[in-house]
Parts: structure tokens; C-alpha cells; sequence
């Protein structure tokens, strides 16, 4: 390899390191938004989406029109409502859960998705998994059971409730993975980011208005923060994250992973002031460490 060469990749790197880096700054910002608004979670899910939705729509049909007639035929649509429905579910449950926890808590249990994705290839798929992802596993659980026991109680701001819809946000957003693993594999990134939003805001309409979900009044500032947490966290939060594992080693997404948590845990301290007791502090390290090594060592594909 040539200095000018070596050059250009230390330079691709750097620009990708700011690029995950700023997108999970981005991302880490989501629950501050939600603990704002004050809306049930299927509101907040729908009009995320559905802003989203828009946004994505021109860049997304420009994309479209450069690709030959065979390539825009070429895959099959059912993976990109499987991933719409997968995360609309994973975004409802989330913004729920943020109405009755912490938003480390909830940041934290939602972002186990890679032991979740681990134990349905084990279980299902029939995929053995090595020692170290056990290993992970039991640190995720043991991690999460501190953080979660040291954050309910009275007067804590954390419901039992709380707990259970992070945990089943947490395994939907595997769902989501397991999918969107299987759809890039005939749909690009900005398309499938676009559909998922698209029939992800279909889906919650649907829900919002056999339930009544939708019914209640949101004031234009609820609207307005919204509309931020689309544009900063599901449009160009993903679209950096995305854009630089493409550049990055595997195990940079380990990374991206574990930093939501740590910026949302940081801004609920400064923001909300949610503060961390030392338990929790020692639990939510042992989860984020085992959400890593799970990921890392999870046989899947």
C-alpha cells in the first residue's frame, strides 16, 4: 500500500468515525424528545414515522429512478413489511415504556436485541452458540436485574410496567434486525429505511384508530418535538450510522450499539435528571458489556 493510498483510507476512516459518532449522539437523543411530549407511545410512533416517512420519500424515489427496471423489480416486498411492521411494534413499546421508566433503563433493555437475536437462532434456527456468547447472556441479564432493581421503588419514576414494555421492545427490535438482515440483501438503505417508515406509519394508523390511540389532542409543540426526534434520530441518525459501518470493522457496530445507551444515560442525568445509583451504574456496564460480547459471538446467518 502507497502513502497516497494509506492516506485516503486513514482520512475515509476518520470521516467515519465522526460519522457513527454523530449518529449516535443523534439517536441518544430520541427518549428526551418522547419524556417531552407527553403522548401515548402509539402517537408518538405514528407521527415519528410518518414525518419520516415524508422526509425519505424524495431522496428515496430519486434512488429509485437511477436503477434499471430489472433492479427495481428484483426483490421481494413482503421483507419490507415484515420490517415496517417489526418496527413499528419496536417504536410503539419504546415510547411507551418511556412514559413509565427512566430513559436508561428503557435505552439499555431495548438496545438487548443482539441477546434476544442470539437466542432465537439458538432456539429456532438451530445455531450453536460458543462459550463467550453465553458469557454475554449471563452478563446482560445480571447487568439489566441491577439496573432494574435499583431503579423502581417509590418515588423512583419507574413502573413495573415500564419494565415489561422495555423487555418487549428490546425483542422486537431483534425481530427487526433478524429481518432487516434478510431484506438489504435485495433492497438498499435509504429504500428500505424509507419503506420501514412508510408501513410502519400505515400499521400504527390502522392500530391508532381501531383503538382510539390516536384520538387525543397533540399541541403544536408536541408536534414540533416530534417532528425534531424524526429528523434527528430515525432519518439522519440512521443514515450516519448506517453509512459508516459500511466503512468500519464489524465491530464497530458493537459500538454504535452501546453508545445510545451511554449518551441517553448522560443526557437523563443532565437533562432530566434521572440520576444513577451505584448499583445501577455497575448494572448498566455489565449489560452494555454483554450486549457487546453476545453480538460479537452470536452465530446467526
Amino acid at each position: 500500500m502507497n502513502k497516497e493510498t494509506a492516506a485516503v483510507n486513514k482520512n475515509t476512516s476518520r470521516t467515519a468515525y465522526f460519522a457513527i459518532l454523530s449518529g449516535v449522539i443523534l439517536l441518544g437523543t430520541g427518549p428526551m424528545f418522547v419524556t417531552f411530549v407527553r403522548a401515548n407511545g402509539t402517537q408518538v410512533a405514528f407521527y415519528r414515522l410518518l414525518f419520516a416517512a415524508v422526509m425519505l420519500a424524495v431522496p428515496a424515489l430519486r434512488s429509485q429512478r437511477k436503477r434499471s427496471p430489472r433492479e427495481r423489480n428484483k426483490g421481494q416486498n413482503g421483507w419490507l413489511v415484515l420490517g415496517g411492521i417489526a418496527f413499528a411494534l419496536n417504536i410503539a413499546l419504546w415510547s411507551s415504556a418511556l412514559n413509565h421508566a427512566s430513559a436508561a433503563i428503557v435505552t439499555v433493555l431495548d438496545n438487548t436485541a443482539p441477546v434476544w437475536v442470539g437466542i432465537f437462532a439458538w432456539a429456532v434456527l438451530g445455531k450453536r452458540q460458543g462459550r463467550d456468547y453465553w458469557i454475554g447472556l449471563c452478563l446482560a441479564v445480571a447487568g439489566g436485574f441491577l439496573l432494574v432493581a435499583g431503579g423502581t421503588g417509590v418515588g423512583s419514576g419507574t413502573e413495573p410496567v415500564g419494565i415489561v414494555l422495555s423487555v418487549l421492545s428490546g425483542i422486537t427490535y431483534a425481530a427487526y434486525i433478524l429481518v432487516t438482515q434478510r431484506a438489504r440483501l435485495e433492497h438498499s438503505s435509504l429504500t428500505y429505511s424509507w419503506m420501514v417508515s412508510l408501513v410502519g406509519a400505515v400499521v400504527l394508523l390502522v392500530f391508532g384508530l381501531l383503538t382510539g390511540a390516536l384520538a387525543e389532542t397533540l399541541t403544536p409543540r408536541g408536534f414540533l418535538l416530534i417532528f425534531l426526534m424524526a429528523l434527528s434520530s430515525q432519518v439522519l441518525g440512521w443514515y450516519l450510522v448506517n453509512e459508516a459501518l459500511g466503512m468500519l470493522p464489524q465491530a464497530a457496530g458493537a459500538v454504535a450499539l452501546v453508545g445510545q445507551p451511554v449518551v441517553t444515560t448522560l443526557l437523563g442525568i443532565f437533562i432530566l435528571g434521572e440520576l444513577l445509583r451505584p448499583g445501577q451504574w455497575i448494572g448498566a456496564a455489565l449489560c452494555l458489556a454483554g450486549i457487546i460480547l453476545a453480538q460479537r459471538k452470536a452465530q446467526i446467518a
